[in-house]
């Protein structure tokens, strides 16, 4: 959630390697880069609160190192669902020539 919060309030402000929303589809101008980079941080943001409060669960649930396993497969199932409704949001809104739709 921290990441998601600091990626909104400093967004990669050029096309990078290194830091922000780094698909081959965000990546192909920099309208798109700003655009995904935007939904980016709001994918973090709820990925990260929807994994702490089922963390949270698991750890009250479950024994603890079953709990470990379970909040881990639960962020990296919440990062994939999160890049799926990226993707989704980029492609309602431009084209395959990446222009604005």
């Amino acid at each position: 959630m921290a990441f998601g919060y600091y990626w909104q309030l400093r967004p990669p402000k050029k096309i990078n390697w290194f830091y922000g929303y780094r698909t081959r589809r965000s990546m192909a101008n920099q309208q798109i880069w700003d655009f995904a980079n935007k939904i980016g941080a709001q994918m973090f943001k709820r990925v990260g609160l929807i994994s702490l409060a089922l963390s949270v669960l698991c750890y009250f649930v479950l024994p603890e190192s079953t709990g470990i396993v379970a909040s881990f497969i639960i962020f990296i199932i919440g990062i994939g669902v999160g890049m799926y409704w990226c993707e989704t949001k980029i492609n309602r809104y431009f084209d395959k020539n990446c222009n604005p739709k």
